[in-house]
């Protein structure tokens, strides 16, 4: 498996190894602990042992050809390699592989990962409401009337950080009436009356996103229905009716269902969509899968935005919401 820092989830979760503004990769066999290829220099290793679950961390500043020589030491005569996604396996990795003798054996392992990978243990879900309530509690740090992206994007940063997260990374939507996409800011915007912001944390490598909608001066009371409606929606979905659409679990919804996706974790990736408003229906996930909700309505008074994560319910039962 191959891992970065902006690809980090699946070592992490066999491992609790983040590499933080780095790459590896990680070998996993069918007993005996996994091995790490790693392109940090030697003064971290004890960190890495310190803090994952790893047999032996090995020097790696080359990974492609020092995963040629791993195998030729562990794998007497080619077999089946498991890589996952391994379409996005970067070239510098995977040419010196393709180009030995093992080439050939060079497997995609995407779906049997995934097939394992979710539903989420108590673990991860106690982790993920932990990150939850650091998004929370940073929302509730927001001055009362803000004027500029600034102020709410250093109050949230400020307030995650301090409360343990390992990740911030918020997005912005300025002037919900002008424009509702949300964004990632470098500089500085004038908040409209109403604005939107979403905010993705990692605490010990475990993603939740969060998205509110907030107001500078008296509340719409259209609202209070959108997120009596979120939560109802969110709370009903299950491993049975998330193939039938938002819509469908939640009920006619106050306004326009304008767009809606279900996020998780089931590769390297700290979330990718797995059901959303533009793919046909389909089964998608497991009941107990730890997975996001995010939604768009389209409301008589302009546009509202939520987000947040929960824990897919059985067939016949609902969701388990996390905040």
């Amino acid at each position: 498996m191959y891992t970065s820092f902006a690809r980090p989830s699946a070592v992490a979760w066999l491992t609790h190894f983040v590499p933080y503004w780095n790459e590896a990769l990680l070998a996993v066999f069918p007993t005996g602990a996994p091995v790490l290829l790693a392109a940090f220099s030697k003064r971290v290793h004890d960190w890495i042992r310190s803090v994952s679950h790893l047999g032996e961390v090995r020097s790696a500043p080359d990974l492609g050809r020092a995963a040629v020589n791993f195998l030729e030491e562990r794998l007497l005569k080619p077999s089946s390699i498991g890589v996952l996604e391994l379409d996005a396996l970067p070239w510098s990795v995977a040419e010196p592989i393709a180009k030995s003798r093992y080439g050939r054996g060079l497997v995609d392992a995407t779906g049997l990962f995934a097939a394992i990978r979710q539903p989420a243990d108590e673990a991860e879900i106690r982790l993920a409401h932990r990150a939850a309530e650091i998004a929370t509690r940073a929302f509730s740090a927001l001055p009362a009337r803000a004027h500029r992206a600034s102020e709410v994007l250093s109050t949230l940063e400020r307030s995650a950080r301090l409360d343990g997260a390992e990740e911030v990374l918020p997005r912005l939507a300025p002037d919900l009436r002008a424009d509702a996409t949300l964004r990632r800011f470098e500089g500085d915007a004038s908040l409209g009356e109403c604005f939107a912001i979403e905010l993705s944390v990692a605490y010990k490598a475990t993603w939740v996103r969060v998205a509110r909608s907030f107001c500078n001066g008296a509340e719409p009371q259209s609202w209070r229905r959108a997120a009596e409606w979120f939560s109802r929606a969110g709370g009903s979905l299950n491993e049975a009716n998330i193939a039938s659409g938002l819509a469908a679990a939640g009920g006619a919804p106050p306004g326009r269902l304008v767009a809606w996706t279900v996020e998780t974790c089931l590769g390297s990736p700290p979330l990718s969509v797995v059901a959303c408003d533009q793919t046909p229906p389909r089964p998608v996930l497991p009941a107990g899968s730890l997975a996001t909700l995010s939604l768009r309505l389209g409301l008589d008074d302009g546009p509202w935005l939520g987000s947040g994560p929960l824990i897919l319910g059985t067939r016949g039962q609902g969701a388990r919401c996390l905040i």
